[in-house]
C-alpha cells in the first residue's frame, strides 16, 4: 500500500526478457531513496513492483507481462526518469490517499495549460472508468497522489501545484504522453457493491443500509 506522495525520481536503466513470461527492469536511484531491500515493494510510476536486486544506487524488479500490457513500463526509454515511492509502514504519515499500486490502465495527456502558477492537466482514459471518476475525489497518475477537478466524458482535469510539477514526472510528460491510472480503491468497492447489489435484486446502497453501518 502506498500514498501517492512521491518520494525521488529514479531513471530508467533498461528492460531485459526474463524466463516464465517476466521481463527484468533495471533503474538507477538517487542517494537517500531507502533503505530498500530484496523483497520490499516500491511503486514505480505508480506500479507496485518487488525489489528482486539491490545495490548501490540501483534497483531490479520482474515484471509480468500482463504489467507491461497495462501500464507506461514498457514505454519506457533510457535515461527516462520514473516516480518513486516505498511501501506504508505503520508510522508512515498517510499525506495523500491509500494508492494500491495495481494500475488500471494508461491515460493520456490530452491537454496542459497553465493557470496561474499551477498547471491543469487533461488526461483521457477509457469511458468505462469514468463512473469511478467524480469531482474532489482522488485518484493516482503515475503514483501521484491528486485530487480531480472536472469531469466529462472520457477525461478528466487536475491541478499540479509547481512543487509536484517540479519534483515528479508530471513536468516532463508532454501532450500526448501515456500515464498510468488507478482509480480510488473506494469507488472501486462502492461500484462493485452496487452493481452486485443490483444484479441479486436487492435496493442496493440506501439510506437505511448507510444508517445501519455507521455511515449516516
Amino acid at each position: 500500500m502506498f500514498t501517492g506522495l512521491i518520494e525521488a525520481r529514479g531513471t530508467f536503466v533498461r528492460l531485459t526478457n526474463g524466463s516464465g513470461g517476466t521481463a527484468r527492469l533495471a533503474l538507477r536511484v538517487p542517494d537517500g531513496f531507502g533503505p530498500v531491500g530484496v523483497g520490499d515493494s516500491v511503486a514505480v510510476n505508480g506500479v507496485c513492483l518487488t525489489a528482486v536486486k539491490v545495490g548501490p544506487n540501483a534497483l531490479e524488479m520482474d515484471v509480468l507481462e500482463e504489467t507491461l500490457a497495462r501500464t507506461n513500463l514498457g514505454m519506457l526509454r533510457p535515461g527516462e526518469r520514473v516516480n518513486l515511492e516505498r511501501a506504508l509502514t505503520p508510522s508512515s504519515p498517510i499525506g495523500g490517499h491509500y494508492v494500491t499500486g495495481h494500475v488500471d490502465d494508461p491515460g493520456t495527456v490530452l491537454r496542459r495549460t497553465r493557470a496561474g502558477a499551477d498547471w491543469v492537466f487533461e488526461i483521457g482514459v477509457d469511458r468505462k472508468y469514468m463512473p469511478f471518476i467524480a469531482p474532489k475525489g482522488s485518484i493516482a497518475v503515475d503514483g501521484i497522489s491528486l485530487t480531480v477537478v472536472e469531469t466529462r466524458d472520457s477525461s478528466f482535469t487536475v491541478h499540479i501545484i509547481p512543487h509536484t510539477f517540479e519534483c515528479t514526472t508530471l513536468g516532463e510528460r508532454a501532450e500526448g504522453s501515456r500515464v498510468n491510472i488507478e482509480i480510488d480503491l473506494m469507488a472501486r468497492y462502492i461500484a462493485n457493491y452496487l452493481q452486485r447489489a443490483t444484479l441479486s435484486g436487492g435496493a442496493g446502497l440506501t439510506k437505511e443500509f448507510l444508517a445501519e453501518h455507521g455511515f449516516a
